[in-house]
């Protein structure tokens, strides 16, 4: 990489917040095939010459030569990261001008998922979904502490997220005045404009009232909380139990993969797409991917057969 890329990049990462460090070897991975394959040797050569298709190489490069970069999942992290150099830049009065609408829409991930065709793993959309690792997961459920209300806590979130499909962030947002306990409802949802009341089902209300009652912070905001009474954030929901997990070589245990489980469940119970991003906070899009994944060609013109036989 040139001077002035590794200037700019060194710069760059001085002026992030700790979660933008996460993408670092995306920023590397784009500023080398910039200097390698278009010859551009600093952010001004990119305002001027970066294109589209530029973007979708300089992608391809970074799934041909990083171990990571093997999901759409890994792609999308890409193309987010190079939105935020794009941002750092403009600060600096460098704009890219073809890249006016940014790099991670859907146009873009299309054209890279459709160059890439199937070298993507389409297992990223359900990978915890092998039967061993299911029973595994469910094993080290009932060793959590009962006792304890944060570990307890664990194991009523993962029956959320696998019963309803809950993105991470209606879980950690989920304050204590949502959970009516004498009716068994949960206030949820993603948009303010529409939450939505459920009815949970019997186990996993009895539970939640059981896990209020001995909760550590009766007085606290949020109805899940961290061990020491604050708000979750995404590394903390299963921070136990994924500590588990990774001793039992199973690094794919995350909140969200437990979700999709959930959405997965969902489809299974016949809810339409709308009904389900309403529910989960889940875009269309992942939706359609774990409904594409669960669905083989066979099971497809069963199902339509079926439809169509109904009588209405």
């Amino acid at each position: 990489m040139s001077t002035a890329l590794k200037q700019a990049l060194e710069d760059y990462y001085n002026t992030i917040r700790e979660e933008r460090a996460n993408y670092r070897a995306c920023y590397k991975s784009f500023l080398e095939y910039c200097n390698q394959e278009l010859k551009l040797y600093s952010l001004a050569d990119l305002s001027e010459n970066l294109t589209k298709i530029d973007v979708e190489q300089a992608c391809k490069y970074y799934f041909e030569t990083s171990k990571r970069a093997t999901s759409i999942e890994a792609i999308q992290r890409f193309l987010t990261a190079i939105d935020q150099f794009s941002s750092y830049a403009k600060e600096r009065k460098i704009e890219w001008r073809y890249l006016k609408e940014g790099c991670r829409n859907k146009q873009i991930v299309h054209d890279v998922c459709l160059s890439l065709n199937n070298e993507l793993s389409q297992k990223i959309y359900l990978p915890f979904d092998e039967e061993k690792e299911v029973k595994i997961a469910k094993e080290q459920i009932e060793l959590l502490n009962k006792n304890n209300f944060y570990q307890f806590g664990q194991s009523v979130m993962y029956r959320l997220l696998i019963t309803y499909g809950f993105k991470e962030k209606i879980i950690i947002n989920i304050r204590t005045e949502d959970f009516n306990e004498k009716e068994g409802q949960l206030l949820v949802g993603c948009d303010e404009e529409q939450r939505i009341y459920i009815k949970l089902e019997a186990d996993i209300w009895e539970d939640l009232v059981k896990y209020c009652r001995m909760h550590k912070y009766p007085d606290r905001t949020y109805l899940f909380t961290k061990s020491n009474g604050e708000q979750l954030t995404p590394d903390s929901i299963f921070y136990t139990l994924k500590e588990k997990m990774k001793k039992l070589d199973i690094h794919n245990f995350t909140p969200t993969t437990v979700a999709l489980q959930g959405v997965a469940n969902l489809i299974g119970k016949g809810l339409t797409l709308q009904e389900i991003k309403i529910l989960t906070g889940f875009e269309t899009q992942k939706i359609e991917d774990v409904s594409k994944y669960l669905l083989t060609d066979e099971d497809i013109e069963k199902v339509i057969n079926e439809k169509l036989q109904k009588k209405i």
